[in-house]
């Protein structure tokens, strides 16, 4: 009798114990799911907030504006793969195509053409990189930039480099007498390279495409199911 006892004793633990632990997956599971909801509902709001912004730019934009549309279309496209990926709650990746109709002159960038946007931002990261060359300092330029001397005058320059000329000498025959020509012990036919360059660079490619061109928004797809934006067309005007 008293073994039967212990015996029903141990098994009513081993009862209760498996309950507990029941309890604890139960609350566990309940818990764990509940934060889920929470981070897909915040998902689901960022991703809104998101979509909403892509609504702004249904008009026509300077090129400037639209290189900041190409960076919205990243970050959109990028949290869609961070949250599940593709057709995550209904979302869908958005495309952006660009056709640009006027060449901007001597530019192998930003040509006539057919462009997904993303490739418009790698061309505006290259020319970024090549300007950011020009922008550090250097030994044979006196420790000072392309970009420093870019922004001075021809009889500027030449002084920097000790040199002496005449007061009533043109800008124009400065370059080509003693700077193209590499006066004295000086040769600064480079840096004159360079500054023609990075002022090529700067102003007719760059400058000209942000500041210079317009795109209209010729077409604005959206998802038959939920209404979201999922493409965009532009077109220069």
């Amino acid at each position: 009798m008293e073994n039967a006892s212990k015996a029903l004793i141990m098994a009513g633990s081993i009862l209760l114990s498996v309950l507990v632990i029941a309890l604890l997956v139960y609350g566990y599971t309940n818990l764990s799911a509940l934060e889920q909801t929470k981070q897909d509902t915040q998902d689901n709001i960022e991703l809104s907030e998101y979509m909403a912004r892509f609504e702004q730019f249904n008009r026509t934009l300077y090129g400037s504006e639209l290189l900041s549309l190409g960076n919205l279309q990243e970050d959109y496209n990028t949290a869609i793969r961070r949250y599940g990926g593709e057709n995550q709650d209904g979302y869908q990746s958005v495309s952006i195509t660009v056709i640009i109709k006027k060449e901007i002159s001597n530019s192998p960038y930003f040509t006539p053409g057919t462009y997904q946007i993303e490739q418009l931002a790698s061309q505006q990261e290259t020319i970024e990189n090549q300007l950011s060359n020009y922008e550090k300092n250097r030994k044979e330029y006196n420790n000072r930039s392309v970009k420093y001397y870019s922004q001075k005058t021809y009889r500027e320059i030449a002084i920097d480099f000790d040199m002496d000329p005449p007061t009533n000498m043109t800008d124009y025959d400065i370059r080509v007498q003693y700077l193209e020509g590499g006066y004295g012990n000086v040769d600064t036919k480079n840096l004159i390279r360079e500054i023609d360059e990075y002022t090529r660079l700067n102003n007719s490619i760059y400058n000209t495409f942000r500041t210079g061109k317009r795109f209209k928004c010729t077409d604005i797809k959206y998802d038959d199911y939920n209404g979201r934006i999922v493409s965009m067309t532009y077109e220069e005007i």
